[in-house]
């Protein structure tokens, strides 16, 4: 196990953005989470766009801003869930949501605004930040919170470091 793991990316244009989130899609496993943050307009929903492609979603995706919750059916029976916080105002609205049958579930979950639920995102989980250094590009932080098992991270650098 580790505890502390992180890995940067550049992104310099939205298909990259979404590219790298294929990637990251592709080594996701059932129960994971990933927490997505940055400010607006930073490309967080094209990162998932990128996430669902990589489970194999074959439906658009789009940002859940007003139904907060969208489900994906994904091969074998196992679904995909894109959860979007940014209308919520505190981590008691966010358990008000029910968010925590998703994590029961043990589905993939991709969340935008993961802020609004401080302290709530069971570990562990993936936090995906996207910092704009320019019109397009896109510095990608990813950090394991919690104990991933180093194996899992060792493959999803070397996924990343293939790009």
């Amino acid at each position: 196990m580790i505890a502390a793991w992180l890995l940067e990316r550049i992104s310099i244009d939205e298909a990259t953005t979404r590219q790298i989130g294929a990637t990251l899609g592709r080594w996701l496993q059932p129960g994971d989470i990933v927490a997505v943050q940055g400010p607006l307009g930073a490309g967080k929903t094209r990162f998932i766009q990128g996430i669902a492609e990589g489970l194999g979603v074959t439906e658009p995706v789009q940002s859940p801003s007003f139904i907060l919750v969208q489900a994906y059916p994904l091969p074998g029976g196992r679904r995909f869930y894109h959860v979007d916080l940014y209308r919520l105002e505190n981590p008691e609205a966010v358990w008000a949501l029910g968010l925590w049958d998703l994590f029961d579930e043990m589905a993939i979950i991709a969340m935008e605004w993961p802020e609004r639920a401080a302290g709530l995102i069971p570990e562990p989980y993936l936090r995906v930040t996207l910092i704009p250094l320019g019109d397009t590009v896109r510095q990608i932080r990813m950090e394991a919170i919690g104990s991933f098992p180093l194996e899992r991270l060792k493959t999803l650098q070397a996924l990343l470091g293939s790009e």
